[in-house]
């Protein structure tokens, strides 16, 4: 198994020792004790001690000193292999939990672009057979209104017809805003994020509403434009779902300098922590996105009142 170096630093802190200048310190300390010790005679002065005490035997006290030190050096060697051999499990270990992550976030992404391509399927469907069939009884509706005169049963029931019909075409259209966001792909993301907030605005007056949108990146992909429109979208979902707010606050950020996306929603409401929409997805939802990309996100309450999502990504 070969060491890693720079596995080993990040792991200890420590940086790798350099082995030509621990031995050049030794060597250095050795002569210089050569030399203290031949100037000092030390030998010589040890054993005049040592011979005197021969009864006790101290002099064979320098011996078991060395066998002492030869131990001690070889357990240190011992206790140094066996800190590089955990090391290196734990630099193993750590390869493939970023290796499990990895795929892991790759196959959330492809999750999504396959949920993305299952709506984009559905709200096609929806607009060129159920909408288009609609749109055709609600016509028929209008000229049977028009041909029959006014306060007649058959006059009554065409519109009804029209009525329900173009209740129903309602519906629909607002069910392809939620499976595929039209305007994201005739207007571009900036634009069709101004086009959801504003409508956000003219359904709740009473809310005061601050945007600040600002992407100098171009080319994003399909993935990354939808994420930034879902998170927005799902994030001002669970505010009018779940809160009092009177204020919200919506910035993206991505200004082109550090490679970066920011995207953040707040409120002024009371909210209950973790909350998410009924559909299930919610802010779990938004976290498996924004990872899916390589970012980060966070979401709870903030003082003194009000709640916050936040996510960042790299643009690559």
């Amino acid at each position: 198994m070969l060491f890693d170096r720079k596995k080993e630093t990040q792991i200890t802190g420590l940086r790798p020792p350099i082995v030509w200048r621990d031995m050049l310190i030794i060597f250095g300390i050795a002569a210089l004790s050569f030399v203290g010790a031949s100037y000092l005679e030390l030998s010589e002065e040890v054993s005049r001690v040592t011979d005197s005490m021969e009864a006790w035997q101290l002099d064979e006290l320098p011996l078991v000193l060395l066998v002492i030190f030869i131990l001690m050096a070889g357990v240190l060697v011992h206790r140094t292999r066996q800190l590089r051999k955990q090391i290196n499990l734990q630099i193993d270990a750590q390869k493939k939990l970023t290796f499990v992550l990895d795929q892991n976030r790759r196959l959330t992404r492809k999750n999504i672009e396959i949920q993305e391509a299952e709506r984009r399927s559905i709200a096609r469907e929806l607009h060129d057979e159920f909408g288009q069939s609609m749109n055709a009884i609600m016509i028929d509706g209008v000229a049977i209104r028009n041909a029959v005169e006014e306060g007649t049963e058959l006059h009554a029931q065409a519109k009804s017809i029209v009525d329900v019909s173009g209740k129903l075409f309602s519906g629909v259209r607002g069910l392809l805003k939620q499976l595929r966001p039209v305007a994201l792909d005739e207007l571009g993301l900036s634009a069709a994020l101004d086009t959801m907030i504003d409508d956000w605005r003219r359904r709740f007056e009473k809310i005061v509403w601050r945007s600040k949108i600002d992407i100098k990146y171009e080319n994003l992909d399909e993935t990354t434009n939808i994420t930034i429109f879902r998170f927005v979208q799902e994030a001002l979902t669970n505010i009018v779902k779940h809160s009092d707010a009177t204020e919200v606050s919506v910035m993206v950020n991505g200004n082109g300098v550090d490679g970066r996306i920011t995207l953040s929603v707040r409120d002024n409401g009371s909210i209950q922590e973790n909350t998410e929409s009924d559909d299930g997805v919610g802010l779990v939802g938004l976290r498996e996105r924004i990872e899916s990309l390589g970012g980060s996100f966070e979401s709870g309450i903030i003082q003194p009142n009000g709640f916050l999502v936040f996510a960042s990504f790299p643009t690559n």
